[in-house]
């Protein structure tokens, strides 16, 4: 379970120095079936990354409001854990969940207008 634990938590802080979801989950599936309990292997099996952060929390390892780092700065997707596409500097779309992120630019403090 620790080597499960330790992925989670190094996906969540840091993922691009952990393979993705996807890649982990079909390595390690048996693992995960045979060392958690079936709510958290079916809680894993379909809410990837998410659901490895629910099992983080419950374990008061994240606070209960916690925010996943933005897609723009880790280049994964806090949801699924896949790397997402950056579109045009301004969107993130994960190829996988289909989760978005949109970066908004405004104007400066103090222009006209202000």
């Amino acid at each position: 379970m620790d080597e499960c634990l330790d992925y989670f938590r190094k996906a969540i802080a840091d993922p691009q120095s952990v393979p993705p979801w996807s890649e982990w989950w079909a390595a390690n599936a048996d693992l995960v079936e045979r060392t958690f309990p079936l709510v958290d292997y079916v809680r894993l099996k379909h809410r990837k990354l998410l659901g490895a952060r629910q099992i983080l929390q419950y374990r008061g390892e994240f606070p209960e409001d916690y925010e996943p780092r933005s897609a723009f700065v880790t280049g994964s997707c806090g949801q699924c854990g896949e790397r997402v596409e950056i579109v045009g500097g301004t969107h993130v779309i994960c190829p996988v969940c289909g989760g978005t992120e949109e970066r908004h630019v405004g104007k400066p403090a103090g222009g006209p207008g202000a």
